[in-house]
């Protein structure tokens, strides 16, 4: 009897041990985050869905919650720092909470919290003042919706936010956007906000106006298949389009987007005539330094913003005092009074300049010879050579000047480029490169096409038959190009001269574009009114971004 009582207590015990852990796990469901490709998959999804460039949609999932529904522990990730709690990824607030179904799909369906996270962002665009021209596949166009998606309030004024020693909600997604904030997920999208100084100070912005698209703008995917989305790190590049008001500030944007955290050199030449500028390219990749363009006779005030924000402590002037006067010197050296390393580059003509220019680069090396007449084919030579750490040297179409003579014999080339068809540089010229160098002519590699655009293409596909990157400029003007030029250089990318109008079915520039891998970044150098939307929709179909 005793036995069996022992054996009563020792089962009871047992009973008692198990059944608050049985309790437990019955009451309890562990849930977990999918992987981030899936969530990236499913931010992709609805955002097209819901009409909103899916970088936009990452970004913010991210900064709300890290893309997390749930915390390591399996509960639903909350905050309560407002009247109501925001739920799950999108940290919903807008919700009824007496709804215990809608409130439990908030927390347990994270596909239906995505959902509503883009619906309520949608609904802060209609609300919130309109930017540029409405189109939502703009990324710098969310600027209000996502200050509105935190909270139409002064708190995310970037001005307010500053005094406090804030960074503004919808400035933070921007800065987040920019980096690599999931490695292999997502790549970095740059986003132009609207600069503090046309917001106004200790209130919110005037619904009833129309703000300007800043710029440089990029472009997002709402037009692209799903699977090829520009913030999902293998697929997709990004198309950017860098702007401003005229040639200067259009150059001055180029600058300040190539080199967003200064530079230790600046090329300084002149804005109105190209002779001096062209082979100012390899030189500026040389030193990793963009070029900036100002009147002859006067530093352009646009200019001086420009050093005062990349604080450069050398600067190199390309051209003579006809170029860039005495006046203009002494006041770069006024703004730059940080730094005594100003120098000038300059010879008695174009061909002279060249030469002494070509003269900082080594022996031994290959050199690049154009036309120093025109500018469309040397800028087209001048940025893929540069690219190559090639200098570039000019030649009139039917003579070898003596400067560019005797510095080829000082470089003793092992190899020339020559770009341009006899109409630019002659048989004879080439006959003379070929003497003084001591290179077989048929050595000399000659590129050309039947007209400037062509040939752009040309030397892209010589120079770049996979480009690192794609830069688009006018072939009108050569300010654009020579500034684009020393961009594309440092990135390694492909210059491209594009037509007015753009370019036609089967030209040579779609054909180069077709070729290039679904992630090229391209960048549109100029405003609509120098290459329209419809190119940049051509470029998007050729890379498949539509």
């Amino acid at each position: 009897m005793l036995n069996k009582k022992r054996k009563l207590l020792v089962v009871l015990f047992v009973i008692v041990l198990i059944l608050p852990l049985s309790t437990k796990a019955s009451e309890i469901q562990s849930y977990q985050n999918p992987s981030y490709e899936e969530i990236a998959r499913k931010l992709e999804v609805i955002a097209r869905s819901k009409n909103i460039p899916s970088v936009i949609l990452k970004v913010v999932a991210f900064v709300e919650t890290g893309w997390r529904q749930f915390d390591k522990n399996g509960n639903v990730v909350t905050n309560h720092a407002g009247p109501r709690p925001g739920l799950g990824i999108m940290q919903v607030t807008s919700y009824n909470d007496s709804d215990t179904e809608l409130v439990n799909r908030l927390k347990y369906d994270i596909d239906y919290n995505i959902s509503v996270g883009a619906d309520l962002l949608n609904a802060k665009w209609d609300f919130a003042p309109k930017i540029g021209d409405g189109d939502r596949n703009k990324l710098e166009n969310w600027y209000f919706a996502l200050w509105a998606y935190n909270g139409w309030a002064t708190v995310n004024n970037p001005n307010n936010a500053e005094a406090r020693g804030r960074v503004a909600y919808q400035d933070a997604i921007i800065r987040r956007a920019a980096i690599e904030y999931l490695q292999g997920v997502v790549t970095p999208v740059q986003i132009t906000p609207i600069p503090p100084h046309l917001l106004p100070i200790g209130t919110l912005p005037d619904r009833s106006l129309t703000w300007e698209t800043p710029e440089p703008y990029t472009l997002g995917d709402l037009r692209v298949r799903l699977g090829d989305d520009p913030s999902r790190g293998d697929i997709q590049g990004s198309i950017t389009r860098i702007a401003g008001k005229n040639r200067i500030e259009t150059v001055n944007q180029i600058a300040l987007t190539g080199w967003p955290h200064g530079t230790e050199t600046v090329i300084i030449t002149r804005s109105d005539d190209f002779p001096d500028a062209l082979a100012g390219v390899p030189l500026a990749k040389k030193y990793a330094a963009p070029i900036l363009i100002t009147d002859p006779n006067e530093l352009d005030s646009k200019v001086i913003d420009v050093l005062n924000t990349l604080k450069p402590t050398t600067a190199i002037i390309i051209g003579g005092k006809g170029a860039i006067s005495e006046n203009t010197e002494t006041q770069l050296r006024e703004v730059l009074h940080w730094t005594e390393d100003i120098r000038r580059i300059a010879g008695q003509n174009r061909f002279e300049t060249a030469a002494l220019i070509a003269q900082e680069f080594p022996k031994e090396n290959l050199i690049a010879i154009a036309t120093g007449m025109d500018f469309p084919d040397a800028l087209s030579l001048a940025s893929a050579a540069a690219s190559a750490d090639i200098p570039l040297l000019l030649t009139a179409t039917d003579a070898v000047p003596e400067s560019t003579i005797q510095t080829m014999r000082d470089l003793q080339p092992r190899g020339i480029y020559l770009v341009g068809g006899e109409s630019a540089v002659s048989a004879g010229v080439v006959e003379k490169l070929s003497q003084e160098s001591g290179i077989a002519a048929e050595n000399i590699i000659r590129i050309y096409g039947s007209n400037r655009y062509e040939t752009s293409v040309k030397v892209a596909e010589e120079f770049h038959p996979e480009a690192g990157g794609i830069f688009l400029a006018t072939g009108q003007n050569f300010t654009d190009p020579l500034a684009a030029g020393a961009l594309a250089a440092s990135k390694y990318g492909s210059l491209l001269l594009v037509p007015p109008g753009g370019f036609s079915i089967g030209s040579p520039i779609e054909n180069y574009l077709m070729k290039q891998p679904y992630s090229t970044d391209v960048t549109i150098v100029g405003g609509e009114s120098i290459i329209d939307e419809h190119t940049v929709l051509q470029i998007q179909y050729l890379l498949k971004h539509i």
